[in-house]
C-alpha cells in the first residue's frame, strides 16, 4: 500500500502561489519580496523546496508586476537548481493564481503539492507524508488545532449568537498535495465564483472532483507570514535554524578550542564538529552553518584565507551563514594585528558573493579567564546576530 511506503518514486511538482499583494501587512512591498536575513523571504521558501531531492518542478506564480525580481532571485541559486523552477504570472484572486500554475505542470506529474510562498519552514519528512498521503486517497491536507475559540454574532447588533466547540474544529494549513487529474478536474469545474471568492482547494476537489482529503496534523512551524510583526518573528526562527550546525577547525590544542565547544552546545543548542584537520571538512561543509577558525600568532594568513575560501566554494551559503574566524595565541607581534584588520576587511569582500559574514575575535592565550569569558561570549553572540552589517570586523577581548 501507498501509505506503508517510506519514498517517494513517482513524479512530484509543487506550485507556490506568491502573487498576492500583502495589504494585511501594510507594506508596499508584497510581503514575500520583503527582505528577512538579507534575502527575500519567497528565497527561503524556494530553498526549501529546492533541498528536497525527489521535487521535480517549481512552478512559482507572481504577480506580473514581480516578474523581474523573482528572476533576481533564482540567480542565488545554482544553474542545476534554477532549471527546476518555472515563473508564471498570477491573476486576479489566488484561486484564479493558483489556476495559472496549475496549467504549468508537467502532464506526467503524479502529484502537486501547492504551498504559500510565505510558509518557508517547510520540513521534509512532514512534506513527504502529506505527499504520499495525497499519492494514496487523491488529497491530503495539513491541519493544526484551533488556538482561539470562533464566536458567531448576531447579523443585526453585533451581539454574540453562539459559539463553536474548537476541540470539533482544525485550522488548515499548508502544504496540501492532490493527485493531478483530480485537482484539474477541479478547476475546470468550477465557477467563476469559486475563482474569485474561494479560499480553501480541499472543498474544490471534494465538491467538483469527488475526492475526501486526507487530514494530517502538521507541525507548529507551518504558520504563515501574515503580519508585519510575523517578519521579526520568521527572521528569529531562521536564525535558530543557522545556529544548529558549527564546525570548530582548530590546529592546535588550544583550551580555548574545547571551551568553545561546550559553550555553543549548551547556549545555543547546536550540534559543534571539532576537528584538527581541513581535509576533515569536506564531508561537513554541505551542512555546516557557522565555521569557527582557531589559530595561533604567529599564523599564516594566506593558508587561513585558502581554507576559508574552499569552505565557502563547497557550502551553499547562500542565507547569510557566518565564518568566525577566531584567532588567538601568543601577544602578536606589532604588525600582526594590523594585518588581521586587514585580512578580516579583505577576506569579507572576497566572499561577499556567498552572502557569508566574516569576523575575527583576537584573544590572548595568556588572557585572564574573565577575558576568555568574554571571547566566548563575543563569538556566541556573532553566531547568534550573524549581521551582515558587521561582516569584515575585528573584536578584541580583553
Amino acid at each position: 500500500m501507498a501509505a506503508d511506503r517510506s519514498s517517494v518514486d513517482f513524479p512530484v511538482s509543487v506550485v507556490l502561489p506568491a502573487a498576492g499583494s500583502g495589504e494585511r501587512m501594510g507594506l508596499s512591498t508584497p510581503k514575500q519580496f520583503c527582505s528577512v536575513l538579507g534575502r527575500p523571504l519567497l528565497y527561503y521558501t524556494l530553498q526549501a523546496f529546492l533541498s528536497v531531492g525527489w521535487v521535480r518542478e517549481i512552478i512559482v506564480v507572481v504577480s506580473q508586476d514581480w516578474l523581474q525580481e523573482t528572476s533576481e532571485i533564482l540567480q542565488h541559486f545554482p544553474t542545476p537548481s534554477r532549471s527546476k523552477v518555472t515563473v508564471v504570472a498570477g491573476a486576479s484572486t489566488r484561486h484564479r493564481s493558483i489556476w495559472n500554475g496549475l496549467k504549468a505542470v508537467g502532464t506526467d506529474t503524479d502529484v502537486v503539492v501547492l504551498h504559500d510562498a510565505v510558509r518557508p519552514l517547510v520540513e521534509e519528512d512532514y512534506l513527504r507524508r502529506i505527499v504520499l498521503a495525497a499519492e494514496e486517497h487523491g488529497a491530503a491536507g495539513a491541519v493544526r488545532p484551533l488556538i482561539s475559540t470562533v464566536v458567531s454574532p448576531t447579523k443585526t447588533d453585533g451581539m454574540l449568537d453562539h459559539s463553536l466547540d474548537r476541540s470539533q474544529y482544525q485550522a488548515s494549513e499548508m502544504p496540501q498535495a492532490f493527485r493531478y487529474p483530480a485537482i484539474m478536474e477541479a478547476y475546470q469545474k468550477c465557477s467563476d465564483h469559486d475563482l474569485d471568492f474561494g479560499t480553501e482547494c480541499l472543498h474544490l476537489v471534494q465538491k467538483y472532483a469527488g475526492v475526501s482529503a486526507k487530514l494530517l496534523l502538521g507541525p507548529s512551524s507551518l504558520w504563515k507570514v501574515t503580519l508585519r510583526k510575523d517578519l521579526y518573528a520568521i527572521e528569529g526562527v531562521l536564525k535558530e535554524e543557522l545556529w544548529k550546525n558549527v564546525v570548530i577547525l582548530s590546529d592546535c590544542k588550544l583550551p580555548l578550542s574545547q571551551r568553545l565547544h561546550k559553550d555553543i552546545q549548551e547556549q545555543l543548542s547546536s550540534e559543534v564538529v571539532l576537528f584538527n584537520d581541513q581535509e576533515q571538512l569536506a564531508t561537513t561543509c554541505q551542512t555546516m552553518a557557522t565555521l569557527i577558525v582557531t589559530k595561533s600568532f604567529p599564523c599564516d594568513f594566506e593558508k587561513t584565507r585558502d581554507t576559508v575560501s574552499k569552505v565557502l566554494d563547497g557550502t551553499n551559503i547562500g542565507d547569510r551563514r557566518v565564518m568566525v574566524l577566531l584567532l588567538c595565541g601568543e601577544t602578536p607581534a606589532l604588525d600582526t594585528m594590523p594585518r588581521l584588520f586587514n585580512f578580516t576587511r579583505d577576506i569579507a569582500k572576497e566572499t561577499k558573493k556567498h552572502s557569508a559574514v566574516i569576523n575575527s575575535v583576537y584573544v590572548d592565550s595568556q588572557a585572564s579567564s574573565d577575558a576568555i569569558d568574554r571571547a566566548v561570549a563575543m563569538v556566541i553572540s556573532l553566531i547568534r546576530q550573524r549581521d551582515p552589517a558587521l561582516s569584515g570586523q575585528v573584536f578584541v577581548a580583553q
